[in-house]
């Protein structure tokens, strides 16, 4: 790998870390798509700083002169953007496109009449819209990494203050921090990174890298710590595949590579993160039915020794009298095949001990989960039935919703409520004993 790969290699990688690290706060603020109000509204700019190149005796494509042009009608959107939106009744997505479809309308006529002078056709401007990630020499990695260097310690130095204005501007303002020019510092490390990654993956793709990552990040964590260190990391590792694709693929963009790579990996993060991601959210309701059924077949079983004057003494007793699993099923309503499954995990744990192949007991510890899931299901319909007019059915129905998701705060207030009813039996009596 020659000495030009390694300056690409690592400005995608600064660039993409740096993209990943302002993009949380763009996300949260809800201003990720101001990033592409910028990349639009720079490319005047560009064209403007050509002109301006020529017009000093210049060849017009001075790549520091070309970023000041782009930063300075980039600064311009945004800035009209934010005013459109605090001065009018426009929404934000109405001040966004038009300000992003105005600025990038005047750009394409700029760059029209760039193609007309004597220097002939775009003049080189292409690679600050499509990319020129090859085209990365010292003074451009020199560049981005100060950049970057400059915008990762302003996130890091306010970051309490940043995280203030993300999630509640409203109490800021009240406690005197200026929400204004927090928005603003916020706004300029957005733009530093939008104009800085359009000679990487130009004024078209460069929005994604502020978008994307972060965005994947949200399905491994609710966390902003981590947050910032995963989406920092997601943009680092797409600058870096996104490099080595393209330096090992003949004729492949960098710039595109690094956002195709990074869409790859919001994919496996939408379908594989261990918070928010699809494949996990199943397994969590799986196992959460798992749970619910487990209660639901350990009350069954105490409801229906209970039918049959036998409920167990929460203490004392080693073995429960022997259940029916037939008796139990028609009582529960399902196949015998859905009660052996649910079964299975009660017999591994040693809370139900098999007495031959139709019957069961409980064992001391699967006594005291079956008294919790009745106590628990019995006080919730103590309370739906004192302060809701439903009938004893649509009470049994609430109270299987949502028993297995107390906690202890909530079940000591029932408990304190069964009580002021004047109920004090352990645990209450059922509202629609088996058999009726």
């Amino acid at each position: 790998m020659d000495y030009n790969t390694r300056l690409v290699i690592l400005g995608c990688v600064m660039l993409g870390a740096v993209c990943g690290l302002v993009g949380v706060f763009l996300l949260l603020r809800k201003r990720s798509l101001i990033a592409d109000a910028i990349c639009h509204a720079s490319l005047p700019g560009i064209a403007i700083a050509f002109f301006v190149s020529l017009a000093v005796g210049g060849q017009g494509r001075e790549p520091l002169l070309l970023l000041a042009g782009a930063a300075l009608t980039g600064c311009l959107g945004a800035l009209a953007v934010m005013a459109l939106r605090r001065y009018t009744r426009l929404k934000e997505d109405a001040a966004l496109g038009i300000v992003l479809s105005v600025f990038f309308a005047i750009g394409m006529v700029l760059l029209s009449l760039v193609q007309q002078t004597e220097s002939g056709n775009a003049a080189g401007l292409e690679g600050f819209i499509y990319g020129n990630t090859a085209g990365i020499v010292a003074q451009d990695a020199k560049l981005i990494a100060i950049v970057c260097a400059v915008v990762c310690a302003g996130v890091l130095l306010l970051r309490k203050e940043l995280q203030l204005l993300c999630f509640d501007p409203i109490y800021a303002a009240a406690q005197g921090w200026p929400v204004l020019a927090l928005d603003l510092i916020l706004m300029g490390f957005g733009l530093l990174v939008v104009i800085v990654g359009t000679s990487i993956v130009g004024v078209l793709l460069v929005v994604a890298m502020v978008v994307i990552p972060p965005a994947a990040a949200r399905f491994w964590s609710d966390r902003l710590g981590w947050n910032l260190i995963t989406s920092s990391f997601l943009g680092a590792t797409a600058g870096t595949l996104g490099a080595v694709s393209s330096y090992r693929i003949e004729h492949l963009p960098s710039g595109a590579s690094m956002v195709l790579v990074a869409a790859g990996l919001f994919a496996l993060s939408l379908l594989f993160g261990s918070r928010h991601g699809i494949v996990w959210g199943w397994r969590r309701r799986f196992q959460s039915r798992g749970f619910a059924d487990q209660e639901h077949l350990l009350r069954g079983a105490f409801e229906l020794l209970e039918s049959e004057q036998k409920a167990p003494a929460t203490h004392g007793e080693l073995r429960s009298e022997t259940i029916d699993k037939v008796r139990l099923s028609k009582q529960l309503n399902w196949s015998t095949y859905r009660l052996e499954r649910v079964a299975k995990p009660l017999f591994r744990k040693g809370w139900i001990i098999e007495r031959g192949s139709n019957q069961f007991v409980l064992s001391p510890a699967g006594i005291q989960q079956s008294h919790r899931a009745v106590r628990r299901h019995r006080l919730l319909e103590l309370y739906f039935s004192h302060w809701a007019d439903l009938s004893p059915d649509a009470i049994d129905r609430c109270a299987d919703y949502t028993e297995h998701s107390l906690d202890d705060e909530l079940l000591a207030r029932l408990e304190r409520d069964a009580m002021d009813l004047g109920n004090r039996i352990d645990p209450p009596p059922n509202i629609h004993p088996v058999g009726q």
